[in-house]
């Protein structure tokens, strides 16, 4: 016979899903969320001074490496533009730099990934497919980039 495994991840889903009928409700509704995420901190390793208590987020070094990681490979792979990618980036590491200043204090994220992203498209051999790269086609607001764009 099978047995049930319970996973805190679909508690998480389940409750997040739930429409609050009025304020109190979703006040509840936010406050569960929060012990959930707690709770799957928790069981996975992380240290309870590294849980922000009114979230319930990691936000751990760890957490931090992992995020900066993530983003900087989005922007390896994808290149960055002005409107989406870069703003987004900028807009995590401000939030960062916010909860955990000793961790953000002199990582430039967007610096590195400028670094990486040349270093991918180089390893191509062929241009960046993506026009609106600021990396590769740097474009102020209303002109047009040069054709062919820097390498």
């Amino acid at each position: 016979m099978p047995r049930f495994r319970f996973n805190p991840t679909f508690l998480l889903m389940s409750i997040a899903s739930l429409e609050p009928c009025c304020s109190v409700c979703e006040a509840d509704r936010r406050t569960s969320m929060a012990d959930a995420r707690t709770a799957i901190c928790l069981a996975a390793g992380v240290e309870m001074d590294d849980i922000d208590p009114a979230s319930g987020y990691n936000r751990s070094h760890r957490a931090y490496r992992r995020a900066r990681a993530s983003w900087i490979d989005l922007i390896r792979q994808h290149g960055a533009n002005e409107f989406y990618s870069l703003a987004d980036l900028v807009e995590a590491r401000a939030r960062w730099a916010a909860w955990r200043p000793e961790f953000a204090a002199g990582d430039d994220w967007v610096a590195e990934a400028f670094a990486v992203h040349r270093q991918f498209i180089a390893a191509l051999g062929q241009p960046c497919p993506r026009d609106s790269c600021v990396v590769h086609y740097p474009v102020s607001v209303g002109t047009q980039p040069e054709p062919g764009g820097p390498a």
